[in-house]
């Protein structure tokens, strides 16, 4: 009677055993699987993510290569030499203060990095420095465009509050004497100065900065991917 609970017992363990062998192998593979699934996910991500910095990129070269040509004209009219006949062979320079067409960094791969991350249970070094750079270069260049902004509105309204002229510069007409006097004066160079300090003392380094990280990250996808 011992022998036959005994064997019973036993029986019953071995079963218990295969039972959980079994539980673990499952869960093992529907890991395995879940682990294939996240990794081929990144994958995707990380390549969408890498086209929007190649776009970001190709479009800040652009725009610091139109800054390096602006800042001759800036150069130029801060400068103690600059007069009357200045501004009429560059008229140009008479919008140095009014003008600038602000960029937005691309939004879909980094939105998808972002949703990968809060749903991920494991970190993924690249994944957070990624994550780091975009929020800083993004928070920095935001700032800078709306503190631009800002200065171009309030010059426009200064000029169309005190100075009816406005619409002759607006129009293409530069031969009214008292726009030409309210250009070579002191007041219009300090804004001319501020304007230079914001656009060349900010926005120029942050943009510079973010093609060097930028590249950098670039090689990085690079390397990931290839070892996907």
């Amino acid at each position: 009677m011992k022998k036959g609970i005994k064997g019973f017992l036993l029986y019953g363990i071995r079963e218990i055993v295969f039972v959980v062998i079994g539980i673990l192998i499952a869960v093992s593979i529907n890991n395995a699987n879940e682990s294939r699934k996240s990794k081929k996910n990144l994958e995707g991500i990380l390549t969408t993510y890498k086209e929007d910095l190649k776009i970001d990129t190709l479009t800040i070269g652009q725009v610091l290569n139109v800054l390096e040509q602006k800042e001759k004209l800036f150069t130029r009219f801060l400068s103690d030499t600059v007069t009357i006949a200045s501004y009429e062979e560059k008229p140009v320079a008479f919008g140095l203060v009014l003008s600038y067409t602000p960029f937005q960094l691309q939004k879909k791969g980094i939105r998808s990095l972002e949703g990968f991350e809060s749903s991920s249970k494991e970190s993924d070094s690249l994944v957070i420095r990624i994550l780091a750079n975009h929020s800083i270069f993004d928070h920095l260049l935001n700032t800078t465009h709306e503190r631009i902004g800002e200065d171009i509105d309030e010059n426009m309204y200064y000029l169309k509050t005190n100075h009816p002229w406005i619409g002759d510069l607006l129009t293409g007409k530069i031969d009214n004497p008292e726009m030409l006097d309210y250009y070579m004066s002191k007041s219009y160079r300090a804004r001319l100065a501020i304007h230079y300090n914001l656009v060349y003392k900010n926005l120029q380094p942050y943009l510079q900065q973010y093609q060097i990280t930028a590249r950098k990250t670039l090689e990085d996808l690079d390397k990931r991917l290839q070892e996907e």
